[in-house]
This record gives structure tokens, sequence and C-alpha cells, in this order.
């Protein structure tokens, strides 16, 4: 298939999938036709694709989901290790998000603090007498 072929299946744009041919996650065979040479997918990638997308859920980034495809194709998780490597996974985002949100709660502390110094400045000024 070509790469327009793989991109509108996948939902994706061209230079998406030449990121993740780029990055190892996915391949191509180079294929001649009239002097020019053009990359041929196999259909397997549109499922490669998809296990990306869901690592990229599970909050990886593309650049450790190579080395995580490649150990998951060598030897497949049993259940208990899926169990186990995905509560270890939601440790780590659990983390991201209370971080997350610590800086929410220090932009709105600010934003409640400059807020009330811009409605000082409005009020009018009481005489001291």
């Amino acid at each position: 298939m070509l790469i327009g072929e793989i991109a509108r299946m996948a939902n994706l744009s061209k230079d998406g999938v030449r990121h993740y041919e780029q990055l190892g996650l996915i391949a191509s065979t180079p294929r001649a036709a009239g002097g020019r040479i053009y990359r041929d997918y196999d259909i397997s990638v549109l499922a490669i694709i998809e296990q990306v997308r869901q690592a990229q859920q599970l909050g990886f980034p593309l650049k450790e989901i190579g080395p995580l495809l490649k150990a998951h194709a060598e030897a497949p998780r049993s259940k208990e290790e899926t169990i186990d490597f995905l509560e270890a996974r939601l440790v780590v985002i659990r983390e991201k998000l209370a971080a997350i949100q610590a800086v929410e709660s220090f932009i709105c502390a600010k934003l409640d603090r400059y807020r009330a110094e811009v409605a000082g400045k409005d009020a009018p000024a009481r005489r001291r007498g």
C-alpha cells in the first residue's frame, strides 16, 4: 500500500506516517515504478499504528514506544505482567497529574492575587479623617 492509503486508513497525515517510520516504529519497502521510488507499506502497519496510539494514551512519548513494541513482540506479557505494568504506569500518570494540579493551583493563586490588586486600584480611595 502506498503512503497515502496507509495515512488515510490510519487517520494520520503522510508526515505522521513518515515520522513513525523515521522513529523505527513502522517500516516500508522501497519499490521502483517508472523511475521513481515509492514506499510500499504492508497492511500490518495499521495494527502497529494502533498500538502506538494506545501507548501514547498511556502517556508514553514516541521515543519510548519503539522499545516497548520490540519487547512485546519478542516476549508477549502474561495478563499478570500486564496488570503489573499498567499499575506501575498508573502511578506515573497520577504523579504527573498531581504535578499539573500543583501548577494549576499556583496559577490560580497568582490570578486571584493580581485580580485583587487590580480591583483594589479601581475602588474609590477612602478618606482618612
